[in-house]
């Protein structure tokens, strides 16, 4: 029977048994290694992981440009992208996406393209290539990366532990309590790991590449990679919950970022998951980090044998360094156990899946 996670209102420490390596090429270490894991495995078929898109904001169902809310099985966002331009006749920039979502999954995710090219003859012949179209949309703006809320996941785990229910809720409790640690999850770094390679490439100028998007995620992989890096960094010194002189934090519920002056003063807010610091997403419009957080963030940067000015034509920004973990749905089910959850914008379902299988 499906139940709710229910925080309790009490404090836990992140103690780790061990070294928690997991993923260690990208910079991950779990938060709970004090909880055992239910094991199990995910992804068996699409089925098992579905993702639905929340946009940020409603349509206005005017203006230049189509809104198509598509459904993918089995098939990466570049390839999606590859057929409606093929089937719409569009170049690249065309076409607009909020966000990037899973291969081995049903997804449904909200795209843009110009209204003029959206004609019912063409529509069908994106239909007839597998892709599902659930609705259809108008608006003035072309979606940006960005522009959605989050997403909401029901995802199944099979061959969990007998004890897989009790297990998960523990877990939850402990995520909900100290906050979900916002890595990026493996799939950012391609199937091969190399994609941070390729971007430190390109960034150095020893790689090319014709695909403007191609290079974006490229460059953001290795830009991710600094930023999980940093995390561990942080966990490993249980410094993941608490505020450092010179953080830059965020408002939860707002978004507001402040720089952090009195860490003290501010550490009773932390504590109850209202601001969290923020990590490093290098560039040029990034707000700069002051003394003990700062020191830590360019220790990750010169360990890579950089300076910030090899990101100087990067957009950058500041991200979470953890997520408040709304209500998480467990349901014990003949094939196996299943979550239904929410999780932000740029926040990754297989991070909290990870916590939570230890497999």
């Amino acid at each position: 029977m499906c139940a709710s996670v229910v925080t309790q209102e009490r404090k836990l420490s992140p103690q780790r048994k061990g070294p928690g390596n997991m993923y260690d090429k990208f910079g991950r270490i779990y938060l709970t290694d004090n909880l055992p894991g239910i094991g199990g495995r995910i992804k068996d078929r699409p089925e098992d992981f579905v993702v639905e898109e929340i946009p940020l904001y409603d349509f206005s169902d005017q203006g230049n440009f189509a809104l198509l809310l598509l459904e993918k099985i089995n098939l990466s966002t570049l390839d999606l992208v590859a057929l409606i331009r093929k089937q719409l006749d569009l170049r690249d920039e065309e076409v607009g996406l909020a966000g990037w979502k899973d291969k081995r999954a049903i997804t449904s995710q909200w795209v843009s393209v110009p209204r003029e090219k959206a004609s019912e003859s063409r529509l069908a012949q994106l239909a007839g290539d597998g892709i599902k179209i659930l609705q259809i949309r108008h608006h003035t703006n072309k979606l940006r990366t960005g522009h959605l809320l989050g997403n909401r996941f029901t995802i199944l785990i099979r061959q969990a532990d007998a004890e897989a229910e009790n297990r998960a809720q523990a877990i939850i409790q402990q995520l909900q309590t100290l906050g979900l640690p916002n890595f990026y999850g493996p799939q950012r770094f391609g199937a091969a790991g190399d994609n941070p390679e390729k971007g430190l490439a390109l960034l150095l100028g020893q790689y090319r590449l014709r695909s403007v998007r191609k290079r974006k995620l490229l460059v953001s992989s290795y830009n991710s990679l600094l930023f999980n890096l940093t995390l561990k960094e942080r966990m490993e010194k249980d410094l993941f919950a608490k505020l450092l002189q010179g953080d830059i934090a965020k408002k939860h519920d707002t978004g507001g970022i402040f720089l952090v002056s009195d860490p003290k003063k501010e550490q009773q807010r932390a504590d109850r998951l209202e601001i969290s610091a923020t990590g490093p997403i290098w560039g040029k419009k990034m707000k700069r980090a002051g003394n003990e957080a700062a020191a830590l963030e360019e220790k990750i940067l010169s360990s890579q044998g950089l300076t910030p000015d090899v990101f100087r034509k990067q957009p950058g920004s500041r991200r979470f360094l953890r997520i408040a973990l709304k209500e998480v749905n467990v349901c014990q089910e003949k094939e196996g156990l299943r979550l239904e959850f929410f999780l932000p914008k740029g926040s990754y379902a297989t991070v909290l899946l990870d916590e939570i299988m230890k497999a």
